[in-house]
This record gives structure tokens, sequence and C-alpha cells, in this order.
């Protein structure tokens, strides 16, 4: 799965005394000043700050919440394939942030967002695949299971890129991306498995979905220590029973 972009900067540390080794630090544009920021944008014109600007705006971080503005830095950064820019771009058209609501806009930034490996715009368009266009005032994708389901995948592969980017040694996470990533991938890993179980868009497959139930918990369990997954476990316990069922059935 090729990313896009992924917004931070490496910073060498060393130490005043002379001793000791240099430490790599990569740290998210969430760690520079806002007019740094805004100064190294209109220099450079550098999509990371333009991201990251776009994003304070967006979400009112450390700044007065201003969607116009957001968007004026959203799109300069979109128009550069940021991906998560694009993503954003497609919420302003979904909810009628600024401009006005568009679903059309809303699936032509969001395919574009996923198409440079957003795993939010995967994710919605996992559920807009399943939902069908009523769903989005008759300009959403018809029903497709398939497309629902490859997208699913799509989505497991990008997390997994993310995860290995924002997981690397040294690297300080100033805004909790980590856990949205592990929430992103257990509840993927669920999806992918309910496919499998229902037959949508895949052959059913009851062990495949438990395979995809027991790696969406290993994840969570591995990246927070946490042993129990109320969603997944609930979804174990009741997989096993159909698959004893099933088993019950073919002895019988």
């Amino acid at each position: 799965m090729k990313i896009a972009f992924l917004p931070a900067v490496c910073v060498d540390f060393t130490p005043k005394d002379g001793k000791g080794r240099t430490v790599h630090v990569y740290r998210p544009y969430a760690a520079i000043p806002l007019h740094e920021l805004e100064e190294h944008a209109e220099k450079e014109n550098d999509r990371g700050s333009l991201q990251e600007l776009g994003e304070r705006y967006y979400f009112g971080l450390g700044v007065e919440q201003n969607y116009e503005t957001a968007y004026g830095f959203l799109l300069r950064a979109a128009e550069q394939n940021v991906q998560d820019a694009q993503f954003l771009i497609a919420e302003c058209y979904r909810c009628g942030y600024f401009v006005k609501q568009d679903y059309r806009k809303y699936f032509e930034w969001l395919n574009l967002a996923a198409q440079n490996g957003s795993w939010m715009a995967m994710l919605n368009l996992c559920a807009a695949y399943k939902d069908g266009p009523k769903a989005y005032g008759g300009a959403g994708p018809k029903i497709d299971h398939t497309q629902s389901f490859a997208w699913s995948q799509q989505a497991e592969q990008a997390l997994l890129g993310y995860w290995a980017f924002y997981t690397q040694p040294n690297f300080v996470d100033f805004g909790e991306i980590r856990k949205q990533l592990v929430q992103a991938y257990a509840r993927t890993a669920y999806q992918l498995a309910q496919h499998y179980i229902q037959g949508m868009g895949v052959n059913r497959d009851l062990e495949t979905a438990m395979g995809w139930l027991q790696r969406g918990k290993r994840f969570v369990a591995n990246a927070t220590g946490q042993l129990r997954v109320p969603v997944i476990d609930d979804a174990i316990k009741r997989l096993k029973a159909r698959m004893a069922q099933k088993q019950a059935g073919r002895a019988n």
C-alpha cells in the first residue's frame, strides 16, 4: 500500500557536552509553533505545514475553529497529494463546512484520498458501498459488497503502514495518533471478519473470519497490553458457538 505523505520531520538532538550519541527524534508538525508553520507555509508552500495548519483550524486545535481558513490551507495541501488533507476536504463537502454540501464532490475527494493511502477515506468508502446511494442523497455509489470488501482490505494494509511509521524508535506522538490507529485496526479486522461470516463480497468462510477476529485482538494486545477487546471477544464467542453448531450438524 503506497501512502502519499506522512507529516513528520526528523530533528537531531546532540548532547551539549559532546558526549553520548546523537538522537534522531521524529516529530510531527504538531510540535511546531503556529507562527513558524504559517511562515513556512507562505515561503515554501510546504505541504506538511499546510496540512498541519488546516487541521488546527478545522478542529480548533490551539486556535479558534475556522472552516474557511482551514479549507484554504487544506486545499493547498490536497493539491500536493496530501491524502489526509484530501480526506478533510471531502468531509467539508459531506458536512457543508464553509462550502455547500455536495455529495458528488465528497466522493470525488474521498476516492482521491483513498487512492493516495488515507485509511479514513478507505473506511468511509467501505461504508458507502455497503449503505448505497440513499444514504448520500442519491449521489453515493451503488451497493457493492465486493468493493466494500476490497476497500476493507486496502484499509487494513494502509493502517499497518501508518502504524509502522508512527511506532518508529524515538518517535514522539503529540496527537494520540496511535490510539486512533489501534481502534481503527480493531474495527477493520472486525469488518473483514463480518464479510467472511456473511459471505458479503467474498465466499463465506468461518475459519478465515475467526482468523481476522484473532488478528484484531492480537494487534490491540501487542499495541496496548489490553487483553480484552469486548466487541471482538463477543464476536469470537458467537462465532465459536456457530462453528461448533455447524460441526455438530455435520456429525449428525
